[in-house]
């Protein structure tokens, strides 16, 4: 019995340790975001791009921005910059635009994300990873 209830709080130790370290990485999550954002919605005018993610740190209450660049040619093109709101508890973005919402995960150096439609249409998924 003492075993199984050591073996308990081991873990709940562990998992509260793994959660606050979660949190943690993401209070660092401005910089350079590089990977892939892929069309879901086919036929369309989406195209699968290679990004760079440009975020801001949040503020006190939690507004940030993602400059975004698309490479062509090698190059980098900006898309524009999102205002978007970080949840620390969640370790999430979120980042409302007139055709739908952008919402991302943070989890240390990965971070994944879509766009959604207002009608909830999954149009793109990304996934990057953070530089540096």
């Amino acid at each position: 019995m003492k075993l199984f209830v050591l073996s308990a709080i081991l873990f709940a130790a562990v998992t509260i340790a793994c959660h606050a370290a979660s949190i943690a990485d993401a209070d660092g999550i401005g910089g350079d975001w590089t990977g892939e954002s892929i069309c879901t919605v086919h036929p369309s005018p989406c195209h699968d791009e290679h990004v760079i993610y440009h975020i801001t740190e949040p503020d006190s209450a939690g507004k940030l921005q993602i400059r975004a660049d698309k490479i062509v040619d090698g190059k980098p093109e900006s898309m524009g910059t999102l205002d978007c709101t970080f949840d620390r508890q969640h370790s999430s973005i979120a980042c409302p635009i007139n055709q739908g919402v952008w919402e991302f995960a943070v989890a240390g150096s990965n971070m994944t994300g879509t766009l959604k439609h207002p009608d909830g249409t999954v149009f793109r998924k990304v996934s990057v990873h953070k530089q540096g």
